[in-house]
């Protein structure tokens, strides 16, 4: 039987910070796992290209181009040194028909990884940019919970504000004021998702009466 050692020797490929393994549009034969590192799944918008999710190890990328040859809907980029382990359509279907638990992960992961991305590019392309840092903030403490960090810079990169940099400034300040947030330097703690969803229908009622 072939040790992890085996499999990344023979099927590992290694990328530097900033490497990407793939562009938007390139065309695909092969899905990637990620063994160690980080890797960030972008998408170009008319703001440039922006990070729609970042990955760790144990996810998976890249999957859609094996099963229909299609050209890559986003792009991946190596966000540090990264090692990841790459299977092309003969080697991904042997899997798919050896053990029905990857069948079962793969799909219930696209499901949830589409649902996400979604999520995000509406976001992305929204003008709003409140509601930018409110859905992104959302985001974050219903996946990592009540009074959790987010750094600043995490932040830039999921709301694409970072050619807006005072304005997310204006909206974090109003939302410290408010205590639906707390700063410390360039750290951000949330307190609670139902404070988050409190604030977001504030402004929206702020907007359905044109004050926002």
């Amino acid at each position: 039987m072939a040790t992890e050692n085996d499999i990344i020797q023979q099927f590992g490929r290694t990328y530097n910070a900033g490497d990407y393994i793939f562009r938007e549009g390139d065309v695909g034969e092969e899905m990637f796992i990620i063994h160690s590192g980080r890797v960030r799944i972008t998408k170009t918008t008319d703001e440039g290209e922006k990070t729609l999710v970042t990955l760790g190890a144990g996810d998976f990328f890249g999957e859609m181009a094996v099963i229909d040859k299609g050209p890559r809907s986003a792009g991946a980029l190596a966000e540090e040194e990264t090692v990841c382990i790459a299977l092309n359509e003969e080697l991904f279907e042997q899997q798919m028909q050896r053990n029905a638990k990857i069948v079962k992960k793969i799909l219930k992961n696209m499901s949830a990884r589409l649902r996400a991305m979604n999520e995000q590019l509406q976001m992305l392309t929204s003008k709003d940019y409140n509601m930018r840092v409110v859905n992104s903030l959302l985001l974050h403490v219903n996946k990592n919970g009540e009074n959790s960090m987010l750094s600043l810079v995490e932040l830039i990169k999921q709301t694409g504000m970072d050619e807006q940099k005072s304005k997310l400034d204006e909206i974090l300040a109003a939302m410290s004021k408010a205590k639906v947030i707390r700063m410390t330097g360039d750290a951000i703690t949330v307190s609670s998702s139902h404070n988050i969803e409190m604030y977001k229908q504030f402004l929206e009622m702020k907007k359905a009466f044109g004050e926002g």
